[in-house]
């Protein structure tokens, strides 16, 4: 497989609902393998410009360098450090850090209007709150947010054959979640995807440092999806590509 290390495209601070400072978050992600990571706070009308700005001044500012000589402190959020030794991580105390936002409990009808804000102000990621089985969410936001060209629609829950298959045509992204409530829809997404042709992001939407979970536990959830391996290493490719996309 090739499925060394791994991507996340949806991830929280303490800019919206999460318990981590984005240095925090970025630092737990790199010891536990991670190759790419976009922040993705919950956003609406109310707080975009706010969180929004204030995590593209840490990606401007500290985000993109880190001096190899730096460890991680004990301190008790810290999640397991059992993906790189000591020597990895000299060598590779980087992580390409992506902008973005989740749209998050807005009307659908608003979806596009915010989510072209959001690019505005120089997000590179855009994630749209799907229709998750376990929170209330409008009916209509799965197909607003991929009418948008939302970057990913995350856990969409039952999401339908047509959307599905509209995703695909305009290259949305579907989610498969290591949430735990999220993620009960995840053999219904993966079987949509299949059907359609639509793509597949794996990815955490962490809020707390026990939620990033290393490659080993991120294949077995999605193996419990109902993916073949060749779907999940479909998966990291596809988290590669779009690394290379937007750094170049």
């Amino acid at each position: 497989m090739q499925n060394e290390g791994f991507y996340d495209f949806h991830t929280h601070t303490v800019f919206s609902d999460g318990g981590m400072i984005p240095a925090g978050l970025m630092q737990r992600a790199i010891v536990r393998g991670c190759l790419g990571l976009a922040i993705t706070d919950h956003v609406d009308s109310s707080n975009l410009e706010w969180a929004f700005e204030n995590l593209l001044k840490f990606v401007e500012e500290l985000g993109q360098e880190w001096q190899p000589d730096i460890v991680p402190g004990g301190d008790v959020t810290t999640a397991p450090l059992n993906t790189l030794d000591s020597d990895a991580l000299a060598k590779n105390w980087h992580l390409p850090v992506i902008p973005g936002v989740e749209l998050t409990s807005v009307p659908p009808r608003k979806i596009g209007v915010l989510a072209e804000k959001a690019r505005s102000l120089g997000a590179k990621w855009i994630v749209v709150h799907g229709e998750t089985i376990m929170e209330p969410v409008a009916p209509g936001t799965n197909r607003a947010a991929i009418e948008a060209r939302a970057d990913l629609l995350s856990h969409p829950g039952l999401i339908t054959p047509e959307d599905a298959a509209r995703a695909a045509e305009l290259g949305v992204y579907l989610e498969i979640t290591t949430h735990k409530g999220h993620g009960m829809a995840n053999g219904w997404v993966a079987q949509r995807a299949r059907e359609s042709g639509a793509k597949l992001l794996l990815n955490t939407d962490c809020h707390v440092s026990t939620e990033i979970l290393d490659a080993k536990q991120r294949r077995a959830i999605a193996f419990g999806a109902g993916l073949t391996a060749e779907e999940v290493d479909r998966i990291w490719e596809n988290g590669r590509r779009i690394i290379a996309r937007i750094f170049g």
